[in-house]
């Protein structure tokens, strides 16, 4: 039987384990452990695997039933549990779920994308403590903010909203010149206040870079050409956050 909370005095904030991943396109897994819920209150401990389904009929283990299933919209994943009640799962697109009866505690443990084509996009998170590394083992088309694209004279602005949680601190994108010989394409951070260029991208040069920014405030990006020629991928490849 899967135990549900305690009044141990773990540390505010602590959790251990339950792990997300990702099974198929409409069902995701929370893995053992525990966690302090979100109100500082009690350890909601989970001893089995629990499957979280985002097309179930809505309460416990689906969507909390606040809103239809949508599309390129993100759900946080919630533990929850309650007196006699066995600890689960609930998704939720707005940070303020509506808790199935017999549920008290939650506890945000991460995040879920139901991409355009209506499927939970794959993941792999990495991490059992607070802090979660989450990569993408999707198709490449799925998470790319930016496809032969050029921009001259100034930078412009990128979201990187589609792969990157409203949680987020910071991203991981893989920057490709695709045109433009040795002229190159110059990137940088948007929340790191008179930053010079974190890197240059040229055909001549480099084939691709991963690179990792920070986006504890904005989850964007800006971009430079050197010349109208430098044309430039960028796809999102992952994400970290604090839970």
């Amino acid at each position: 039987e899967v135990m549900s909370y305690n009044f141990n005095n773990s540390s505010e904030g602590h959790i251990t384990g339950l792990s997300l991943a990702w099974v198929n396109t409409e069902d995701i897994t929370i893995g053992t452990g525990r966690g302090r819920d979100d109100t500082n209150t009690v350890d909601m401990v989970n001893g089995a695997s629990i499957t979280v389904q985002i097309d179930a009929s809505a309460g416990v283990n689906a969507l909390d039933g606040e809103h239809a299933e949508a599309t390129s919209t993100w759900y946080h994943v919630y533990l929850i549990s309650g007196p006699g009640q066995t600890t689960a799962g609930l998704l939720n697109d707005d940070g303020s779920p509506t808790m199935p009866s017999g549920y008290t505690h939650k506890r945000h443990i991460g995040w879920i994308y139901n991409a355009s084509d209506d499927h939970i996009l794959q993941f792999i998170q990495m991490g059992t403590s607070n802090l979660r590394r989450v990569y993408w083992n999707a198709t490449s088309s799925l998470t790319r903010v930016l496809n032969n694209a050029t921009n001259t004279g100034s930078y412009a602005t990128v979201s990187v909203a589609i792969g990157v949680p409203p949680t987020a601190f910071e991203f991981t994108i893989r920057l490709t010149a695709q045109a433009g010989g040795d002229n190159a394409t110059a990137f940088k951070s948007t929340d790191i206040i008179n930053t010079s260029v974190w890197t240059r991208v040229r055909v001549n040069r480099s084939e691709y870079q991963m690179v990792t920014l920070p986006c504890p405030t904005n989850k964007e990006f800006q971009y430079e050409s050197a010349h109208s020629s430098s044309e430039c991928q960028a796809i999102v490849k992952g994400w970290s956050e604090v839970i």
